[in-house]
């Protein structure tokens, strides 16, 4: 039997093509579109096919971003600040009581911050102390981070994000790191994995965002000695089922755990342990050979989520034709390097930002 090839030509026009048109139904994520901007990048990114796009394409998808950007002002208290997932609200500014919705989410802020990284920008206009400041007001005393500040639920997803760019701004200052760590230790269950928040089942996605929340604070020894690392691996090398991982026992495989799972065990220094040309079959299998793109199983189509995730886990097991990414942050080793050096000049503003309780 022949092996299943990656197509990148293919999966380059599926990512562009996300960029210019998506069908009807997904007009219900109107109000998240930064997201599918993050998968469709990060994707093109991993293919090496950053160049198909145009000089002024980019620079127009940076301006976009930055149109998202909440800075404080009379209306807009810091609590809020950061970027938002759509310019859905600004269109709708003179609606009565639109202003409620705007306000940051701490996942968009980080998707932002990888788009603007991944794009070249160098962060300069980012306002880098209301972002932080509006980080901090999101952590409760638990340790854990709400997704927003009003009415934000939480757990070590938010974590994960807010993490991340508390890294990729260098600046953890404003939170209570001891707290974090002792959440995120709450999280880890009797089978060595972790879930969402205490008590909850172990999934691979929050098992990943513990991981990695660790690996970014440089305290995964802290709370994973040798035994709990063994288990840990054990319960991540467990899930690969039919080829392919599954996110908690007794489910069905998934392409987006190729990476979820593969990356955990990539930051733990495990990733040999797994069966990767198995794992390289069952993600290739689940390509669609006509539109590009890949679905999370056989019975689904192509969404740039499984399609981005999916190169994901195949550059980490080494597919040929795939930039390397970093494990931790989620973007390619390019933009990952890119950051160190514009960390290192120092080109990340600290703005002063005004003291005001006012809100959106």
């Amino acid at each position: 039997m022949n092996k299943p090839q990656l197509k990148p030509e293919q999966h380059k026009k599926y990512f562009r093509r996300s960029l210019d048109l998506l069908p009807g139904e997904v007009a219900v994520f109107d109000y998240s579109r930064l997201t599918i901007l993050y998968f469709a990048l990060i994707g093109l990114d991993i293919l090496d096919g950053l160049d198909s796009l145009t000089d002024d394409r980019k620079k127009d998808i940076v301006e976009w971003v930055y149109r998202l950007q909440l800075v404080p002002n009379e209306y807009c208290s810091v609590h809020k600040c950061g970027f938002m997932g759509s310019t859905t609200v600004i269109h709708l500014k003179n609606h009565p009581g639109c202003e409620k919705y705007c306000e940051s989410n701490v996942a968009m802020t980080y998707m932002a911050l990888c788009i603007l990284i991944t794009l070249g920008d160098n962060l300069s206009r980012v306002n880098k102390s209301a972002v932080l400041r509006g980080v901090a007001s999101l952590q409760k005393s638990d340790g854990s981070f709400k997704s927003n500040y009003e009415h934000g639920e939480s757990d070590l997803r938010f974590v994960y994000c807010s993490l991340a760019i508390c890294n990729i701004l260098n600046d953890s200052s404003n939170i209570n790191v001891n707290n974090v760590i002792k959440f995120i230790s709450n999280c880890l269950n009797y089978d060595g994995a972790f879930g969402q928040n205490p008590g909850t089942e172990s999934h691979g996605g929050s098992t990943y965002c513990a991981i990695a929340s660790l690996s970014l604070l440089n305290k995964l020894n802290l709370v994973l000695d040798e035994n709990k690392s063994r288990i840990l691996e054990r319960w991540a090398v467990n899930r690969q089922t039919n080829g392919g991982f599954q996110g908690r026992p007794n489910k069905d495989p998934d392409t987006c755990y190729s990476f979820w799972l593969g990356a955990t065990l990539s930051i733990m220094g495990s990733l040999n342990r797994i069966n990767k040309e198995r794992n390289r079959d069952f993600v290739l299998n689940n390509a669609n050979l006509l539109t590009g793109g890949f679905s999370k199983n056989m019975d689904s189509i192509p969404d740039p989520m499984h399609t981005c995730l999916s190169l994901c886990g195949l550059s980490l097991i080494g597919e040929e034709n795939l930039n390397p990414i970093n494990p931790a942050l989620n973007i390619t080793v390019r933009a990952a390097n890119y950051l160190k050096q514009i960390q290192g000049d120092h080109t990340l503003p600290n703005k002063n930002i005004p003291n005001t309780d006012t809100d959106c």
